[in-house]
């Protein structure tokens, strides 16, 4: 054995067994780290998604507050016949849902165009320019 090999290291050459554990084990490793990444990410995309779903929720819990107001506009449409004065506040807490509805719509349109796994899909991008690469050089 040289005195310049690693520790562990055999002194005849590796079969194409051992050629096969290397390529499997390296293959397993990157695998383990690619599934770390996407666990890592996986999180924040699960807080990403529980802001979107509130913000949808809201939406539509608010258009459909706005929409029960407009109900009561319409009916102090027929209380204005009979002269009652109420109905200026339902159509003002109409205004009011509808405004928080579009505003949710607002944020929840800017949050949703946020791309999801932004790292792991980098990194396999990064991996597929290394192995084009490497089978340009081999070739």
């Amino acid at each position: 054995m040289s005195s310049n090999a690693p520790v562990g290291a055999a002194s005849e050459p590796s079969s194409t067994g051992d050629s096969v554990k290397q390529w499997i084990a390296s293959f397993l490793r990157y695998l383990e780290l690619r599934l770390r990444l996407l666990l890592l990410e996986s999180k924040e995309a699960g807080l990403h998604l529980l802001v979107v779903g509130i913000l949808v929720t809201s939406v539509l819990v608010l258009f459909a507050g706005s929409l029960v107001m407009l109900a009561v506009f319409l009916l102090y449409l027929v209380v204005l016949l009979t002269h009652w004065a109420w109905g200026w506040a339902a159509l003002l807490c109409a205004g009011i849902l509808l405004a928080g509805s579009i505003t949710a719509a607002i944020i929840l349109r800017f949050r949703i165009t946020r791309r999801l796994f932004p790292m792991t899909l980098e990194e396999l991008q990064k991996d597929r320019e290394w192995l084009k690469s490497t089978t340009r050089n081999a070739e």
